[in-house]
C-alpha cells in the first residue's frame, strides 16, 4: 500500500510540473519555485513512508510472532 501511495504522489507532482512547464516554460521563476516545492514534497513523502515501512517491519519479524 505504501508504494502505491508514493507512486500516486509522484505521478501527481509530475503532472502538475508538466502542466506548469507547458504553461510557463522554464524561464519563469514560478516554474522553478514549483520544481523546488515538488522536490521538497517528494523528499518529505519518501521520508514519511520509509519511517512507516520501517515501523511496520519492526513488528513483522518472525521473532515477534
Amino acid at each position: 500500500m505504501g508504494a502505491a501511495t508514493w507512486l500516486k504522489i509522484t505521478i501527481a507532482l509530475a503532472a502538475v510540473l508538466g502542466v506548469l512547464w507547458l504553461a510557463l516554460g522554464t524561464g519563469s521563476g514560478w516554474f522553478w519555485a514549483a520544481v523546488v516545492g515538488a522536490a521538497l514534497v517528494e523528499w518529505q513523502t519518501t521520508r514519511a513512508l520509509a519511517a512507516e515501512w520501517g515501523s511496520e517491519a519492526r513488528y513483522a519479524w518472525w521473532w515477534t510472532r
